[in-house]
């Protein structure tokens, strides 16, 4: 005849097991966290550059447009 784990066993088993995966499963989703706000911020610092390489367009736009605005039709 075998023997099985009594109730008490599985109980004082389980929860340390459940606790491991929980603790797993709270890193994993720690570090997607983390990752995600790293891209996040590298996404907005692009954008930053981008934003800012665009600065003299914008200035030079309006520029031309003033001018454009100061021509005298007849």
């Amino acid at each position: 005849m075998a023997r099985y784990a009594s109730p008490v066993d599985t109980t004082w088993i389980a929860p340390p097991a459940v606790l491991g995966i929980g603790a797993a499963a709270a890193a994993f989703l720690l570090r997607a966290i983390a990752k995600a706000t790293d891209d996040a911020q590298a996404a907005h610092r692009r954008f930053r550059r981008l934003e800012d390489g665009l600065i003299p367009l914008r200035v030079e736009t309006r520029r031309t447009r003033a001018s454009v605005d100061r021509i005298n039709r007849r």
